[in-house]
């Protein structure tokens, strides 16, 4: 296979197969992986970054080792995924988050590529809360406020770099999660009648 962005695709098929996103426990994880993907892809044309994009979630799950990533994909992808993995040997969730966010501000463009992964959980956490209720919150590590402000870091990171349009996208979700007690209410809770 010689298109590159291809070769991430079957890649992350493989290494994240029978794995399921966690707001709704039903939803394949890859999905999450190839959506990073095509957000990235509307802001930049190079295969590299679209690539890291699809792969970040792949060296936390271990089925693919180091050497295995720079054999198919190269160094410079393999850098950009380490950049994007979390450092699971530090067990609290703020100071493992904050330990990778501080790695990605050396690194404007593969922050970016965290925005995106990170504006398309908030997507996914929205929808699950809006079909499930705020019980949603309770089956992550953190508890809201901690995923708020952890969202909030990113934005305050980013702010200045992020494409404008990205940046309006992230904001609304994240005013919508802000908010989600609210916004949880299905219409026919209020009396709506067609």
């Amino acid at each position: 296979m010689n298109n590159l962005i291809q070769k991430a695709i079957a890649k992350a098929i493989i290494i994240h197969e029978g794995q399921v996103r966690k707001g709704d426990g039903k939803t394949p994880y890859v999905l999450h992986s190839l959506e990073v993907g095509i957000v990235l892809s509307s802001y930049t044309t190079s295969e590299v970054l679209i690539s890291a994009g699809i792969l970040h979630d792949v060296l936390e799950d271990g089925k693919i080792s180091k050497e295995e990533m720079t054999e198919e994909f190269g160094n410079e992808i393999l850098s950009y995924v380490e950049l994007l993995t979390e450092n699971k040997s530090i067990s609290n969730w703020a100071e493992r988050k904050a330990e990778n966010l501080n790695r990605l501000a050396g690194n404007k463009a593969i922050y970016v590529i965290k925005v995106v992964d990170t504006y398309v959980n908030m997507k996914d956490l929205l929808a699950a809360i809006r079909e499930q209720g705020e019980g949603v919150w309770e089956k992550f590590n953190a508890n809201k406020e901690m995923k708020m402000s952890y969202f909030e870091r990113i934005l305050a990171d980013t702010k200045t770099d992020m494409p404008s349009d990205l940046l309006e996208k992230y904001v609304s979700v994240l005013k919508d999660l802000q908010y989600s007690e609210y916004t949880a209410k299905k219409i026919e809770e209020i009396g709506f009648k067609e």
